[in-house]
């Protein structure tokens, strides 16, 4: 199989924001972003059974949709593939799609969704000007994600592992196909006390972790039991409360490494996590 990847983009331009997909593609046509050279491109009105060849000629596909719900400016989830999703001769869903692929055509590509978020959807050119502003977060989070080099390529030495302690999964699931990319194995936990078994499992070697899960301040709680536990790696801590928890919150007395704020900056964060590892 090709070890390229693809990026399908779907959606009605002559519906306001749920064009998002389609322009998607058009942004990083026109910029020559990070991915160029590594990553195909395709953007159509809907899903289609012809799709289904395209994915099965590629090692991974993001499909990229508008969402009228859920996580701002967006969000990332794997797809299986799924013979029981919605599918006609015309309309298929991702799952659908990859399902075809791989019964018709041998496929094994990973795939994800990347719904981003949209606000005014109807009869209407153009995007609203949030929905562009949420477009602009999910171009720099592909370009990271698709624009690092390809497994066996990356010339990392050693394998490092980051383990990822955040309650929304959407955040895990970006992350990780960001730092999967980036060479790191990467482990993953939904609460603080899933985080320290997980550390127990995994053995990490840096440490990601939410300040608010179930409580406002457990990622500082976990980070100090961490420690206590005989962690000695960097630990780096999330927050999505603005930049008064700077203020509120001394890094150096919990033995973080840093907090990063959400929206996350991901091509930062590599590099962060590079540079701490001594990897770049």
């Amino acid at each position: 199989m090709s070890r390229r990847g693809l990026v399908i983009g779907y959606g009605n331009p002559g519906r306001g924001d749920d064009g998002l997909g389609p322009r998607l593609v058009e942004v990083l046509e026109e910029r020559g972003w990070p991915g160029s050279g590594r990553v195909d491109l395709a953007a159509a009105f809907q899903l289609a059974p012809e799709h289904a060849a395209e994915v099965a000629g590629h090692a991974w596909v993001v499909f990229a949709d508008a969402a009228a719900d859920g996580p701002a400016p967006f969000g990332v989830r794997t797809v299986a593939p799924s013979a029981g999703a919605a599918f006609t001769t015309h309309v298929m869903e991702p799952a659908a799609v990859l399902a075809l692929a791989e019964t018709g055509f041998g496929s094994r590509a990973g795939a994800w969704l990347l719904s981003v978020r949209g606000h005014r959807f109807g009869a209407a050119e153009g995007l609203s000007r949030r929905a562009a502003a949420n477009l602009e977060a999910a171009v720099e989070w592909l370009g990271v994600a698709a624009g690092l080099l390809a497994p066996g390529e990356r010339g990392m030495g050693e394998t490092k592992t980051i383990l990822i302690i955040d309650d929304d999964p959407d955040i895990r699931s970006a992350l990780r196909i960001v730092l999967e990319a980036a060479g790191f194995s990467v482990g993953e936990a939904s609460s603080g006390a899933e985080g320290l078994a997980a550390a127990e499992r995994v053995d990490p070697d840096a440490v990601i972790v939410d300040l608010m899960m179930e409580t406002v301040d457990a990622g500082s709680r976990l980070s100090q039991e961490l420690k206590a536990r005989g962690f000695t790696g960097p630990i780096y801590l999330l927050s999505s409360a603005g930049e008064s928890v700077r203020f509120n919150i001394d890094a150096r007395e919990l033995g973080l490494a840093g907090i990063f704020q959400k929206p996350l900056d991901h091509g930062v964060l590599v590099r962060t996590l590079k540079k701490t590892l001594h990897l770049a």
